[in-house]
């Protein structure tokens, strides 16, 4: 094993088995306010209480969180968080005990949506009102911090946003999970506590600007991002199950206190959603103090720790794998070479999802644009990709290479895109072939430029289509590319 994994491994079983007995040791007071805890304050684990679990119990936190890491460990995908948080709900799937006792209600009512709604729909249903802010996929973003950490700012937060759109999809979340999984990051590096939050407030207002975070929802984090979070009294910490309050108290621990015994401890004491506050701040004081930090009797009564060892391994491997490739640009994207991306058509009909999208595909070096769609099928991108790359001073080209919609190229066609790419490769430019989806026509002219670019059969290009296909995000519900028979024989019998 090499030392980058064994690093890797490391950290991500500090950081589980963190949240994972923060969590345990918040289950048993759960809604118990602070006053409670003050007459009588939690100093290891109990067993019973608020849910009537034996001692080591963790809750939806700490199993959502293992869903999302059960992800990083298959190839991660969206769809297949989504798949794993249904099961969790509906099957028992990374239960402690075989059985759901614990639910929000946000939650549970986008993973009930997710389970009436056909496989290709979009798994992004969480709630997009104010009101839809609970702290329900701040608990469970961790392992993200171990996944494609050095990817451009726009990817990395549109992964962010859309694994917190699962269950909640307001902006407010998905920039509480980006600042919590920012400093999370900080502490990877070995950044103290104090340091890594002041990098955070230093950073954040740049990082903002840049994703085109409107005012209101900046000026939301402005306590939190003023630098001075550790000086406040407790009394000015809540610790309900507003995102906004849970990232503040678990953070607040952190900076209050140097072990992780302590840290966990006061989360919990803080009162009310006990389990959430310990599982954040929990995961934070695990990955900053390691493993050893955490109390043995601690560990020893845990649930599943055999299992959840188990699966930092696991993870660890799928997210040193998907290191070891260039990130993807956009979701729905693979690099077929390291120069050549397959992807969905990149624009929108919201000119600002467009403008992201093309922003993601030109921060990852591509120049050379070629289009699969009829001039009839979409909104045309050209403008915003034009505009963009002059901004940047960078030449684009866009090159349109018609082919109906679930069919096979002309002659003509195809000969025409193939002498484009081979030029565009041998110019050092990379280039983004896209169609509609991203999937039939998208996957068909790049099996043939497989064939003659690598000099491999086309049984071989299709099986490295599969394979790069695996992680795409629409790749569960749609599980191969090419998409038609007519398409994949094309590609096979291409020479």
């Amino acid at each position: 094993m090499s030392q980058a994994l064994l690093s890797l491994e490391s950290q991500l079983r500090s950081a589980l088995l963190g949240l994972a007995v923060g969590d345990a040791l918040g289950v048993p007071v759960e809604f118990q306010g602070r006053l409670v805890r003050r007459r009588d304050p939690v100093t290891g684990m109990r067993a019973y209480g608020t849910h009537h679990q034996p001692a080591g119990t963790w809750s939806d936190d700490a199993s959502l969180t293992f869903c999302l890491a059960e992800a990083l460990a298959e190839g991660y995908s969206v769809r297949r968080l989504a798949d794993n948080s249904t099961r969790w709900y509906e099957d028992a799937f990374w239960t402690p005990h075989g059985q759901v006792f614990d639910i929000g209600i946000t939650t549970r009512e986008a993973l009930h949506q997710l389970k009436n709604m056909p496989k290709e729909a979009s798994p992004l249903v969480g709630g997009r009102d104010e009101m839809s802010n609970g702290n329900g996929s701040l608990m469970r973003i961790l392992p993200l911090a171990f996944y494609q950490a050095d990817a451009p700012l726009p990817v990395r937060f549109q992964q962010i946003a859309e694994a917190s759109a699962v269950t909640h999809g307001h902006l407010r979340s998905a920039l509480a999970c980006f600042l919590y999984l920012e400093l999370a990051a900080h502490l990877r590096t070995g950044l103290t506590p104090a340091a890594a939050y002041a990098r955070l407030c230093q950073d954040a207002p740049a990082q903002f600007h840049a994703l085109q975070v409107p005012a209101p929802e900046a000026a939301a984090f402005a306590r939190f991002l003023g630098g001075q979070l550790a000086s406040l009294p407790e009394s000015a910490i809540a610790s309900s199950g507003y995102v906004l309050h849970t990232l503040e108290a678990a953070v607040w621990c952190l900076l209050r206190h140097a072990t992780y015994a302590d840290t966990v401890l006061t989360a919990v004491n803080l009162g009310d959603d006990t389990d959430t506050t310990g599982a954040v701040a929990g995961g934070l004081a695990g990955l900053c103090y390691g493993e050893d930090a955490i109390l043995a009797e601690w560990l020893a009564v845990l649930a599943r720790r055999t299992d959840i060892e188990d699966l930092a391994h696991r993870a660890a491997v799928g997210c040193m794998a998907a290191q070891g490739a260039p990130p993807r640009p956009i979701p729905n994207s693979y690099w077929a070479t390291p120069a050549v991306l397959g992807c969905e058509y990149p624009g929108d009909k919201v000119v600002a999802l467009a403008r992201a999208k093309l922003t993601a595909l030109l921060d990852a070096g591509i120049t050379d644009f070629f289009d699969l769609t009829e001039a009839h099928e979409l909104i045309s991108y050209e403008p915003w990709l034009q505009e963009l790359a002059d901004q940047r001073g960078v030449v684009v080209r866009y090159q349109r290479c018609p082919i109906q919609d679930v069919d096979v190229p002309t002659p003509a066609v195809l000969e025409g895109v193939l002498t484009a790419l081979a030029d565009t490769v041998a110019a050092g430019r990379k280039a983004a072939v896209h169609c509609w989806g991203g999937v039939g026509r998208t996957g068909t002219v790049l099996g043939c430029y497989l064939v003659r670019a690598q000099q491999v059969s086309g049984a071989e290009a299709l099986a490295s289509i599969a394979q790069k296909w695996q992680g795409v995000e629409k790749s569960h519900r749609v599980p191969r590319s090419p998409e038609t028979a007519a398409q994949c024989c094309f590609v096979e019998f291409f020479h």
